[in-house]
């Protein structure tokens, strides 16, 4: 067993700088003579000590367009936020507020799957009298009534693209203001 002495501040920061590159809990006992108790307080005393004094320890990186960096600034100058740090922080912790799940986006996705699914059925039975006619070396039937449902189904494929296009872009509008919202209280807050 180690025998029992205090950890100097360097050996402490030493421990928590070698465990987070992967040396175990024993070996660090070992390597400083104490014992693997000594190496768990000494960890959990110094995660303790960066949340309570709110230390940021972690990084978030972003690859952006010219044109959305250059949109992100304006927002952020407009609300008075200094760095695009400090507007990514506030948007990270106010994200539980904005990026919520939305009960009628899902709705509209459900009944857009079975419209999607109905249009499947109808291509399926269309390709299906193509083949039947092609294996029995025929010219396949192709009226009136084939053209008007293809033209049906095209219409609907159509429609059914600018419902999908209204839909994301009222998403994309209401977690816009959100975000504003946000950057708005932030940028409102006291220092």
């Amino acid at each position: 067993m180690a025998s029992r002495r205090r950890l100097t501040p360097a050996e402490r920061q030493e421990i928590v700088r070698e465990r987070c590159q992967g040396v175990t809990h024993r070996a660090l006992a070992e390597r400083f003579g104490v014992s693997e108790r000594t190496v768990y307080y000494t960890l959990r005393t110094e995660k303790d000590r960066q949340r309570d004094t709110r230390v940021r320890t972690k990084q978030v990186s972003v690859t952006l367009t010219p044109e959305e960096l250059q949109g992100f600034d304006q927002v952020l100058a407009r609300h008075g936020i200094a760095s695009r740090s400090a507007g990514v922080r506030c948007l990270i912790q106010s994200a539980n507020g904005i990026f919520q799940p939305d009960p009628h986006l899902a709705e509209e996705l459900r009944s857009f799957r079975a419209a999607l699914n109905r249009v499947g059925n109808n291509v399926t039975q269309i390709a299906k009298r193509l083949n039947e006619a092609r294996a029995k070396g025929i010219a396949p039937v192709f009226g009136d009534r084939s053209l008007a449902q293809l033209r049906l189904l095209s219409g609907f494929v159509l429609d059914f693209a600018d419902q999908v296009d209204a839909l994301s872009r009222r998403r994309v509008s209401h977690v816009t203001l959100e975000a504003h919202n946000a950057l708005k209280e932030f940028s409102d807050a006291p220092e």
